[in-house]
């Protein structure tokens, strides 16, 4: 056990074999291994973040708050020769799901009387199983949970064991970009490994997290303290940045690492339906580590094929009977609805998206630029603050971008349409945008 606890110790704190009695030495510890490059590239500060296929390791109430259904997949080359796999899968309907594993490798079998080793070697792995759910109690408050099963093997001999998972999330409403997380993981009893009874790393995680919005960047920086039974208070920081939607660069700081400075690098690049994520984490003497995970996604709610008729005086009734309005020129009206159909959304549902670009799309039929600019940027914005994007956001950018050509203001109006282009707009708006590039292009004076 004391071989197991010291080798799980290198994953989770860069220690040495003989720092046995230091942070990271806990039997079991592979529970507390981070996984998802994005996380780990951001220090480790992800309870506040966890909206994704990741949550179950970190917040399961994150599952709530999953927009489109993905998976996760990720390779973890570790210093030593030790190595880690992870699948996390979180669906819209608020189910998740993980696998992970963890090969530590072999290490020197060693007794009582062979303190030095016995000549044999032993083989350590560790496997984990878990499933989740969460559920937003409003549209600021979400709680989730989640229960695993593991095991842990040394040589011939190995031990299982259950765990359960809670935790919130929570945004503060009146501003923008501020979430609050706090998660208490593996709770369970103790286990029985040979002879010994070996307590779980039980861990509580208390994060935040602000999200900003800039001209050509979204920034995010996150803090997380977490506090293991046996062990004393980490802290993790994290920064991103993110280009045009699509590319991101991060940099993180965690006490948990006792090699090296603590300093963690990372990268991401985000498409409609795939993206990928890398981290790199210094190791001082012991080397480095090298995380690589790719993400899928599937079942956009914005997907037609999933689109059902809108009930009677539902938001989405009024959102029809608004765009109904502005197609035969009835502006008033299409306003009237639009702004009837709003009313009936709490603060902080994401349809508030769609109902502030269809506003600005209205203004903008008026050639009310200033307006129109206005609508889509409060919708882009309340989607940057959920940490979110959809087709919505897309269409905004285009508008935006509509109403920089009206204005003469040819490079920000070219940048909109490029942005709003790489996020999946809808068919009409690929449309206007690629003509209009085309013929900015060509014309750059029209």
């Amino acid at each position: 056990m004391r071989a197991t606890a010291a080798a799980l110790g290198l994953l989770l704190a860069g220690v040495s074999a003989r720092a046995q009695s230091s942070a990271g030495a806990e039997a079991f510890d592979f529970l507390r291994l981070d996984a998802n490059a994005r996380a780990v590239g951001m220090g480790g500060a992800y309870t506040a973040l966890a909206s994704d296929s990741n949550a179950l390791l970190y917040n399961p109430a994150g599952l709530a708050r999953v927009r489109d259904s993905e998976a996760t997949f990720m390779h973890n080359q570790y210093a030593q020769g030790v190595g880690q796999q992870y699948i996390g899968v979180a669906l819209k309907r608020g189910l998740g799901f993980q696998f992970n594993y963890a090969s530590l490798g072999d290490v020197p079998r060693t007794t009582i009387s062979s303190p030095a080793g016995t000549g044999s070697r032993l083989n350590i792995s560790d496997t984990s199983l878990g499933a989740g759910y969460g559920r937003e109690l409003s549209p600021d408050l979400a709680v989730g949970g989640g229960a695993k099963y593991f095991t842990e093997s040394l040589g011939d001999t190995t031990a299982s064991g259950y765990a359960v998972d809670v935790g919130g999330l929570y945004r503060l409403p009146d501003i923008k970009g501020l979430m609050f997380g706090a998660s208490l993981l593996n709770l369970g009893p103790p286990v029985k490994f040979a002879s010994t009874a070996e307590k779980l790393p039980t861990t509580l995680r208390l994060g935040a997290a602000y999200a900003m919005s800039l001209p050509h960047n979204n920034v995010t920086l996150a803090l997380d303290l977490t506090k293991s039974v046996l062990d004393k208070v980490r802290l993790g920081f994290g920064a991103e940045t993110v280009i045009d939607e699509r590319f991101a660069v991060r940099a993180g700081f965690s006490t948990r690492q006792d090699a090296g400075l603590g300093l963690v690098f990372g990268l991401g690049w985000t498409g409609r339906k795939v993206g990928a994520d890398y981290a790199f984490t210094p190791m001082g003497e012991l080397g480095s580590a090298h995380r690589i995970s790719f993400t899928l996604r599937w079942g956009r709610s914005d997907d037609p094929a999933t689109a059902k008729a809108p009930a009677e005086g539902s938001p989405e009734a009024s959102l029809a009977k608004a765009q109904a309005a502005m197609n035969r020129g009835d502006y008033v009206a299409a306003k009237a609805f639009l702004f009837v159909g709003m009313r009936g959304l709490p603060a902080g549902d994401r349809r508030r998206v769609r109902f502030h670009e269809r506003l600005g799309s209205l203004y903008l039929l008026q050639k009310d630029f200033r307006g129109a600019v206005q609508a889509y940027a409060e919708g882009v914005n309340l989607a940057f603050a959920d940490g979110y994007s959809d087709q919505s956001v897309a269409d905004s950018y285009i508008g935006i971008g509509l109403c920089f050509t009206a204005g003469r203001n040819y490079p920000d109006a070219e940048r909109a349409f490029r942005k709003g282009l790489s996020m999946g707009p809808s068919p009409a708006a690929l449309e206007l945008a690629q003509a209009q590039l085309k013929r900015l292009k060509s014309d750059p004076l029209p």
